[in-house]
């Protein structure tokens, strides 16, 4: 989260996701559950830019846990990402002059992309730092976490590959102290600095800076201006405005009527307009509540009535009820079963 929650984003870009979908479907996943799961069609999904709210993010990661039966399938799904994820911003990184130039493309356009996580470039003596740093209203979650850094180390060792370095630029990889590991160094191919807070990776700073082809300002800039096209053509859907009142608004207990009364909408138009997109106001709302309910009860130093609280609910009681129906269990046996988990060797 932010210091600002209003101004944090609130959707990704959808088809980002569409490695982790081929990888799904090459498992023998059904095409009718992927569809089921997102409600939309993979048609619909891979259009151009295509926005979906984060609850999205969290509800596709959670399905494709239990569809794979895979842990790891963020690790595994993300090899796919820089040679099957074509976009602005990967043909851009391709282009750029220098790791150093790719990196600051990335780092400026990344959350239109992915609304999860901002990046930051950070000098750390010989070395720097690409930082992965929590920024919407819905954390990033652990799969999705090691789907982007797969994708990243690939777009860097395929620019150095391209440019003739035998040299690996991947220095580490920085995982935080509660990130389950797997085949995180079999698949990252680099070393692991665990316990800490940050997510990200580090880069040697010498190849960090150095020339790697010739520069072609011409070029970058027309894939800057495409990336900026697509940035405002990516419209703003009614399910948009919901999912973004609902985050803003989660602790008020938002309800139809107040989102409608703001907008000079009737009820009856916005839930047959939701309804049209495949979802119903109430739906959206406990989704952001389970969804947010994870990553609140991730903290031990919360107790479950400020979790409740921040979720809006008027008593423990009821959120003690909404986790036995989300979780098949009560909130506080959940939270242990996530800490023990992220404890896990």
């Amino acid at each position: 989260m932010t210091e600002n929650d209003q101004a944090a984003p609130n959707t990704f870009y959808a088809p980002t996701l569409l490695p982790v979908i081929d990888e799904l479907i090459g498992r023998g996943v059904a095409v009718a559950q992927i569809e089921a799961c997102l409600r939309r069609s993979l048609f619909e999904w891979r259009t151009p830019f295509l926005k979906a709210p984060l609850f999205l993010s969290r509800r596709f990661w959670d399905f494709a846990l239990h569809a794979s039966g895979d842990a790891e399938i963020g690790l595994v799904a993300g090899q796919r990402f820089a040679s099957t994820l074509t976009n602005g911003l990967t043909y851009l990184f391709d282009a750029a002059e220098s790791l150093e130039s790719a990196c600051a493309y990335f780092s400026a356009h990344f959350p239109y992309f992915n609304g999860h996580y901002r990046v930051e470039l950070v000098e750390a003596g010989e070395l720097v730092e690409l930082q992965l740093h929590e920024q919407g209203p819905l954390q990033g979650c652990a799969p999705l976490a090691d789907y982007l850094l797969v994708g990243i180390t690939g777009l860097i060792r395929r620019k150095l590959a391209a440019s003739g370095y035998r040299q690996d630029p991947i220095h580490s990889i920085l995982l935080p102290a509660r990130h389950p590991l797997g085949r995180h160094r079999q698949l990252l191919r680099a070393p692991l600095e665990l316990g800490g807070r940050r997510l990200g990776l580090r880069l040697g700073a010498g190849l960090f800076r150095q020339s790697l082809t010739p520069g072609n300002a011409e070029l970058e800039q027309a894939l800057v201006g495409l990336l900026q096209q697509a940035e405002q053509s990516s419209r703003s859907t009614l399910l948009d405005e919901v999912a973004d009142y609902i985050a803003q608004q989660l602790a008020e207990s938002p309800g139809l009527a107040d989102f409608c009364a703001g907008r000079h909408l009737h009820e009856r138009t916005a839930a047959r307009r939701l309804k049209a997109l495949g979802w119903s106001f109430s739906e959206v709302l406990d989704q952001y509540r389970r969804y947010r309910a994870e990553d609140l009860l991730g903290e031990p130093a919360l107790g479950l009535g400020e979790v409740s609280d921040r979720l809006g609910y008027g008593d423990v009681q009821s959120f003690a009820r909404a986790c036995q129906r989300w979780f098949d269990c009560a909130p506080g046996s959940y939270r242990e079963r996530l800490l023990a988990e992220c404890a896990r060797p």
